[in-house]
């Protein structure tokens, strides 16, 4: 049994406990953000684990693990700070994972361990609230620090800054959610060893519907499209590739946590072994992730 299938039977068997009201700030999509915050006063833990499976060639598993905690200023404005690491378990060849089988990335790379790469900050600040104003709003910003490639594995030092307009829309009294994500990113690596900084620039629109169909459980599908330009450190921007994902959710919601279960198949990119055409993008990233969040309110 790989690790997407444990991940699967494990989170389901997570996502079983007796009925409870709605917590907000509660994720009801995997990685579609809505737009409540935590009351004042109040905090939450979560655990991410997000699986990412399988390039063009080889073998590829990295598993993107996140340890936060949030804590709500106002009935508003809340902040979180997270622990990130990544565990690799990766044997490339001659030819490398992606791009063409004579001029490959990732070229004989072999990785297996697990490894902290650093810290991230958040701020978020809600406008409108779902309920109240019948439209949620909310703008959201966060600071990364990495110490570790997220595809490779290699240590570096990089920053990561990533800003959100969140909206959310309620119907059916609640029973249906519609939230989208406006996203933008703007980061930087160095890698140990180089004189050269590499800088990267990606919009990203994040949609998805929840649906609760019996207490406290929601059943869910979200997507996203996202573009990359970067300047490799020589000066020049150029375009890098383009991806779609979409995939379905699951969601429970007790009396004082909350469980999120993701799969997210790649659907289509630009592929990086054949001039960008159509196809899909197997560089920056893989075939298929699949995403389990947990977060408990205290």
């Amino acid at each position: 049994m790989n690790f997407a299938h444990r991940t699967l039977t494990s989170g389901l068997s997570v996502l079983v406990l007796s009925a409870s009201p709605l917590l907000a700030d509660e994720n009801l999509l995997g990685y579609t953000a809505g737009a409540e915050t935590l009351p004042k006063g109040a905090s939450e833990a979560y655990l991410w684990i997000t699986h990412h499976g399988d390039k063009r060639r080889g073998d590829y598993s990295m598993q993107e693990v996140r340890a936060e905690y949030e804590y709500g200023f106002t009935d508003r404005l809340s902040g979180a700070f997270y622990l990130n690491g990544y565990r690799h378990d990766v044997n490339c060849d001659s030819t490398g994972c992606a791009g063409p089988e004579d001029d490959g990335e990732f070229v004989d790379l072999h990785i297996n361990k697990f490894q902290l790469s650093g810290f991230s900050v958040e701020a978020k600040n809600m406008l409108l609230s779902p309920y109240k104003d019948d439209l949620g709003l909310a703008l959201y910003g966060e600071f990364t620090y990495a110490g570790v490639d997220s595809i490779t594995g290699e240590k570096g030092t990089g920053f990561e800054l990533e800003g959100k307009i969140i909206l959310q829309k309620p119907y059916m009294d609640g029973q249906l959610q519609w939230l989208n994500n406006i996203e933008i990113e703007a980061e930087s690596w160095k890698g140990n060893g180089s004189d050269l900084t590499e800088y990267a620039i990606a919009p990203r629109f994040r949609s998805g519907l929840a649906y609760r169909f019996a207490p406290n459980w929601f059943i869910g599908a979200e997507g996203w499209i996202d573009a990359e330009v970067l300047n490799p450190g020589e000066g020049s921007w150029e375009f890098d590739h383009w991806d779609v994902f979409a995939g379905p959710s699951l969601h429970y919601g007790g009396k004082d946590w909350w469980a999120t279960l993701t799969y997210a198949p790649q659907l289509a990119g630009s592929d990086e072994s054949d001039g960008n055409n159509t196809g899909r993008h197997l560089a920056d990233h893989e075939k298929y992730e699949v995403r389990l969040k947990i977060g408990y309110n205290f």
